[in-house]
């Protein structure tokens, strides 16, 4: 988490519960994709306020991801999605192949042959880039985690225009 303490050039006045404030009272924290302003000093209420204003965010955020994956319908992935593991080939391998140590692989068969064939995949991020709290939600609710295991390697936009 990187914490940015400069004075910035925001619209003070326009922000909820901070339009008394001075630029140099606020901290603004950016993470991954999102960046957060907030009183640089709290009270115990003031912090807890805080904290359950972005898990109420945090909330909203995978309430509607889970409304864009929708509900399962009984998929065969959903019912055996335990089952799916990690691919592991040795960095000797990959490196034969010329395929970063990091990169993220995906496996097929040969149908003749009953070879299984190893590459690099060709998207960013599959299930086994989400969080577990993520994937224990959706399982809980029924929403579909083949349907958001899709989205995320087609880096579908999933909220916003």
């Amino acid at each position: 988490m990187k914490k940015i303490q400069e004075n910035i050039n925001l619209s003070v006045e326009e922000m909820k519960g901070l339009e008394a404030m001075d630029c140099d009272e606020i901290e603004i924290t950016a993470l991954e994709n999102v960046v957060v302003a907030m009183k640089r000093t709290m009270n115990a209420m003031e912090l807890i306020k805080a904290a359950e204003g972005l898990k109420n965010l945090s909330e909203e955020l995978i309430v509607h991801l889970a409304s864009v994956c929708g509900r399962c319908d009984d998929c065969s992935y959903c019912e055996r999605f335990e089952e799916y593991d990690e691919i592991v080939v040795p960095d000797y391998l990959l490196q034969e192949a010329g395929i970063p140590r990091d990169a993220k692989l995906c496996a097929y068969t040969e149908e003749d042959s009953g070879e299984v064939v190893v590459v690099e995949a060709d998207y960013d991020y599959d299930i086994a880039d989400v969080p577990q709290f993520v994937i224990d939600i959706f399982e809980i609710s029924g929403i579909c985690i083949r349907e958001l295991e899709e989205r995320l390697m087609m880096d579908d936009i999933v909220y916003g225009e």
